[in-house]
């Protein structure tokens, strides 16, 4: 089972910034978009692959990390639901 520090830890291994660490991030922290605190186009590419490595999960649809990458609550619910 996925645990939310879990992925605030797998948030932050892809980041490689030290400046982010696990406990700034919150349900509500947005990850990408406007206002997105962490994950810039290049991030989200690398989320994309090792979403795939660790949690054996594909991601192929636009609207979709729009939608489920936007704050860690949704990111985390997404992984909870999809892992394999």
């Amino acid at each position: 089972m996925v645990n939310k520090d879990d992925v605030k830890h797998f948030i932050v291994n892809i980041l490689k910034d030290d400046d982010v660490t696990a406990d700034k991030i919150d349900d509500s922290t947005v990850l990408i978009g406007e206002n997105g605190m962490f994950f810039d186009s290049v991030d989200v590419l690398e989320l994309i692959v090792e979403l795939e490595n660790v949690y054996g999960i594909k991601v192929s649809d636009r609207e979709l990390i729009q939608e489920k990458f936007r704050d860690f609550n949704s990111l985390y619910e997404f992984i909870k639901e999809n892992k394999k």
